[in-house]
């Protein structure tokens, strides 16, 4: 699969947070279609003909029921968190039931500046790990050349760095990095930072998105092994292993 059918993929993955008879009046779904708005989430309501079970949501996905909790735990959530906040970060025991499967995947639309902090926090647990593989493409090597300290420190920190990018300038040094430039619209579409986990699966953690327009993404924030695995596969089996010869940095 292409990063961009990577993308697709993961969009497709949808999962369901089904309402089971809520007052008809009740803003809850609309409240929750905002609050979960970047996880990759539909919300919809159902009304049964014997009215049970009342003000109960059921979270699932075309494999299995994830979870299953109270609405009324729902509007605790809502009416604790502040305005504008969504589900990513929030770890309280008492709604991880709900939260945590739908923090595996948020899907959403970026601007740069949210590539850059969701990035941040990717380059970051490479850095607590201090081993593992990290693959990095900001499109181009202009632009890579920006976070070249953050990655020359991961380097020296003991992650093996792989950095590409579409070759408009020089590839940046890197000691102990390998910079791949490459030509071709799938490097010069998306943004990608990917982190294998260094040996812990719970570390594994990726950003893929496409830029559809000037300045702005969309794509997949995910800590979902598989999905880490299959961009992992896809960069180094396309870059990797072909025949080409990076410009190796520090040599």
């Amino acid at each position: 699969m292409t990063l961009a059918q990577i993308v697709e993929a993961i969009h497709d993955h949808e999962k369901e947070l089904t309402l089971f008879n809520c007052a008809l009046d009740d803003p809850i779904a609309a409240d929750l279609a905002t609050f979960f708005g970047t996880q990759n989430v539909r919300i919809r309501t159902v009304s049964t003909s014997s009215g049970r079970p009342a003000d109960v949501a059921v979270l699932s996905d075309r494999d299995r029921v994830r979870s299953i909790v109270a609405v009324p735990t729902l509007r605790e959530l809502l009416e604790g968190v502040p305005p504008g906040a969504d589900a990513v970060g929030i770890a309280d025991g008492e709604y991880e039931p709900i939260l945590e499967p739908l923090k595996e995947t948020t899907f959403t639309s970026y601007d740069t500046e949210q590539m850059l902090y969701t990035s941040r926090e990717i380059e970051d647990r490479a850095r607590r790990v201090r081993g593992g593989t990290i693959h990095a493409g900001f499109q181009r090597l202009s632009l890579f050349a920006e976070q070249r300290a953050i990655y020359a420190d991961l380097a020296m920190r003991g992650v093996e760095v792989h950095a590409y990018g579409v070759p408009d300038t020089p590839p940046p040094d890197i000691d102990g990095g390998t910079v791949h430039p490459v030509e071709n619209d799938e490097i010069a579409e998306t943004w990608f930072v990917v982190f294998d986990g260094g040996g812990e699966e719970l570390q594994k953690s990726a950003l893929l998105a496409e830029e559809r327009d000037e300045g702005s993404f969309y794509g997949a924030w995910t800590y979902d092994a598989a999905i880490v695995d299959s961009i992992l596969d896809h960069l180094e089996g396309t870059y990797l292993a072909a025949d080409r010869t990076p410009q190796r940095s520090g040599t």
